[in-house]
């Protein structure tokens, strides 16, 4: 696990020098672009893409897409067609690693219009569009999915942009109660008061310098899309795949958490920019030094958030450990071909901070620990119960596929009290079975 933390921490790393370098190429000061990418790097509700194996994925296409736009950018500004075929390949592969990235590299010719002009651009863009399409079609073709028609899929839509609406909130106030509807209002007036100056001061922005008022504009409502188009292909997919804070299943917010960043940064912009003009006198050195301050606390509140989740990471992987040890501990051996279920431990420790809610992890410890892969086991979660049947046992409950084990080849195991048995009949089954019942669904509420 070690060698894998060490992967994710690079992934991340290499995600937000990437995103800084096409922050640069688009202008953005380097203090603000390095601010940025560092918050980036500890954006705390996407934390499953550091850490669960099969998520890390997530932050490689990524790193291979926003690699591929700062090669495109490179190749507009420098002119010849070889580094966009080298950006198109790189989009080709994200879109193959993790299909979350492909509607930004079909929207991509949209940056490239703003940066460089229509007619240097539509060329470029098609290419995006048409890699889209082929890797969109060959991903399409090879995913199994539920299939949901229209109102389904604008039910899943409304849920993630209430949803998204609260994770850009908590984006904005990270620490103490969630301020939704706080931090979207302070949004909408920075953008309000700062297109007002544009439209009925502009000879204000004319004596600015640098990156003023409708550059810190554009990146804030560049986030609010970017965030958008990081969620959207995640509308037809299942209900599950919404917005959320919560443990392994925010890494739907693997790419919208870019947007959501520079979103709040972008307004923090905004904010220091109209400061500035107030001050006049050193206008752009105020701006700054109210953006940077304002990035700074932010990112010392996304740590504060980081530590905590690390401790509930920390101790549901004790508990996991606890698990397998105990198992062993009272079944040292296991015949080939048994059946293990375990009971009255906590499904989670937090929601989706999981310890046996995942039960292919228990199943995989048991199957590794033991040395055999003929083993099978399963935690009695809540939903679930064993029942007794005529020839096995069988692990049931609604929506979930039903797990049985014949008897003289079950063993059962209670993790709270140690207690075990071998039922051989159903006579034994129902003397014992009803001391083998689910744990709590999980042991702190918060996250």
């Amino acid at each position: 696990m070690h060698y894998h933390l060490a992967l994710a921490a690079l992934l991340a790393i290499l995600a937000a020098a990437m995103f800084y370098g096409v922050l640069r190429t688009l202008g953005v000061p380097w203090i603000h672009a390095l601010v940025i990418g560092a918050l980036a790097i500890v954006f705390p509700w996407s934390d499953s893409t550091r850490l669960w194996v099969s998520a890390d994925q997530v932050t490689l296409s990524i790193f291979l897409m926003l690699a591929g736009m700062l090669l495109a950018l490179v190749g507009l500004r420098r002119g010849g067609w070889q580094w966009h075929l080298g950006a198109a390949c790189l989009y080709l592969l994200s879109i193959l690693t993790y299909e979350v990235t492909l509607p930004v590299v079909a929207c991509a010719g949209a940056l490239y219009c703003l940066y460089a002009g229509w007619r240097r651009s539509r060329s470029r863009w098609l290419v995006d569009i048409a890699v889209a399409i082929v890797a969109g079609a060959w991903v399409g073709a090879h995913t199994a999915r539920t299939a949901s028609g229209a109102h389904e899929d604008i039910e899943h839509l409304k849920q993630i942009v209430s949803a998204g609406s609260t994770l850009l909130g908590r984006a904005g106030m990270a620490v103490g109660p969630v301020e939704t509807t706080l931090v979207l209002v302070v949004i909408a007036v920075g953008l309000a008061l700062g297109l007002g100056v544009c439209l009925f001061a502009p000879g204000r922005l004319r004596r600015s310098r640098g990156w003023d008022l409708r550059s810190w504009l554009a990146l804030t409502m560049g986030g609010i899309v970017l965030a958008g188009l990081g969620w959207a292909m995640f509308v037809p997919a299942d209900p599950y795949y919404t917005p959320t804070i919560f443990g392994e299943a925010n890494r739907v917010n693997g790419l919208a958490a870019f947007g959501l960043i520079l979103a709040v940064y972008g307004t923090f912009g905004v904010f220091g920019s109209l400061i500035g003009q107030l001050v006049q006198r050193r206008a752009l050195g105020v701006a700054t030094g109210v953006t940077l301050a304002l990035g700074i606390v932010l990112f010392g509140t996304y740590l504060h958030v980081l530590r905590r989740h690390i401790e509930i990471w920390n101790l549901a992987f004790f508990a996991e450990t606890y698990v397998i040890g105990k198992t062993q501990e009272r079944l040292p051996e296991l015949p080939p071909g048994t059946t293990l279920f375990v009971s009255d431990y906590p499904a989670n420790q937090s929601p989706n901070v999981p310890i046996l809610a995942a039960t292919w992890d228990f199943d995989g410890m048991v199957k590794l620990e033991y040395d055999d892969s003929s083993l099978s086991a399963s935690p009695v979660l809540p939903g679930l119960s064993l029942s007794c049947g005529k020839s096995d046992i069988a692990l049931e409950g609604e929506g979930t596929a039903e797990v049985t084990g014949e008897y003289r080849a079950v063993r059962l195991l209670n993790l709270t009290t140690g207690e075990r048995a071998a039922p051989e009949s159903r006579r034994d089954c129902r003397k014992v079975i009803g001391r083998y019942t689910a744990g709590p669904l999980y042991l702190s509420p918060g996250y």
